[in-house]
């Protein structure tokens, strides 16, 4: 089933209708000026990367709304601190210019997105409590199909912004470029797509955007499009596939595109179907890179390991890795 457009020069569709079994979520990241600390937010309604949720669409339509994730994670020198809880519907709240989920919540005031962050990390259970702000003043008005049947869309909303990150625990506070993005979709991403990548390189005042995903019904997507929210993101011819190295641990394939090439100044997440890197290119800009291998993630030995990574919130307790709870799996899709 094909969706509407998210792009919304109103607001930024928190209250846009998510369909069972579908997903929504918005996405910011960005690095502070210094080079030295990090930040990734994700906010979900469906969570694409849950096992709880995949497994209920396997027994039928499940509720995305059921399904709410806050992924919040900070990234120092020589440490992360990083949370990704999940909760149900009865801790979900939306409108027009909010989004909240339990403690956590994004709001936009026309100007600025102020992101509340007040999270347990994981697994220690430290607390990650503060907020994020993100200059949302110039957006684009303009979502992009990833799949020619219109069942995945993505909005780059600020492609070169800035961000301010004034967190109480831990004690951190720092400022620098930042991007933000939407996508939603009326089918799991895995029914579609065999593996995605993504990338993008803060120029500055601009900003370059490599989309790349493999559908299983032999599609392609490939886009590189560069600009910023003021003057709109333009299509440019792709540069030649330069991949990475293989994640270091998981040996997640890592494929990258690239004129020069790319130095990883760091693995960020190296997972067994997922990976996030900070990168430079040739011009020593800052690159945020991503791969998402969904035919790992649909894997039985993955769906099995993922719980003991993410807490989910039922009927008030918090549950991770816990083997009371049953789970049922399929052997994933090939």
């Amino acid at each position: 089933m094909e969706q509407r457009p998210l792009a919304n020069t109103e607001g930024l569709g928190f209250d846009f209708p998510v369909v069972k079994n579908g997903y929504r979520w918005w996405y910011v990241d960005g690095f502070s000026d210094c080079g030295q600390h990090g930040v990734t937010l994700i906010f979900f309604i469906g969570t694409v990367f849950s096992p709880f949720y995949a497994s209920a669409r396997k027994r039928g339509d499940a509720d995305p709304r059921e399904f709410v994730c806050v992924n919040a994670v900070f990234y120092e020198p020589k440490r992360k601190y990083w949370a990704m809880t999940e909760r149900r519907m009865r801790d979900l709240q939306t409108s027009t210019n909010s989004l909240v989920i339990g403690p956590s919540s994004m709001s936009f005031d026309g100007r600025y997105l102020n992101v509340a962050i007040d999270e347990r990390s994981a697994p220690m259970r430290r607390p990650i409590r503060g907020t994020v702000r993100v200059d949302l003043q110039e957006r684009t008005d303009k979502c992009f199909r990833l799949h020619s049947a219109g069942e995945h869309r993505w909005w780059p909303i600020a492609p070169a912004t800035r961000v301010d990150v004034t967190l109480e625990a831990p004690d951190l506070k720092w400022s620098g470029g930042a991007y933000m993005d939407t996508n939603g979709g009326t089918v799991p991403l895995e029914e579609t797509f065999s593996d995605w990548h993504w990338s993008r390189a803060d120029l500055g005042a601009n900003c370059r955007i490599v989309y790349e995903a493999h559908a299983r019904d032999g599609e392609s997507c490939l886009m590189t499009l560069f600009g910023n929210g003021r003057d709109g993101m333009a299509s440019e011819h792709s540069a030649p596939r330069r991949d990475l190295s293989i994640g270091p641990v998981w040996r997640v394939k890592r494929p990258a595109r690239s004129h020069q090439g790319f130095t990883v100044q760091k693995t960020l997440e190296d997972t067994p179907f997922y990976t996030r890197s900070h990168l430079h290119d040739a011009s020593g800009n800052s690159v945020m890179h991503e791969s998402l291998d969904l035919d790992r993630f649909a894997s039985l030995w993955v769906q099995r390991l993922l719980p003991f990574r993410m807490r989910k919130i039922l009927y008030g307790l918090s549950k991770a890795g816990d083997s009371r709870v049953t789970i049922p799996f399929s052997k994933g899709l090939k």
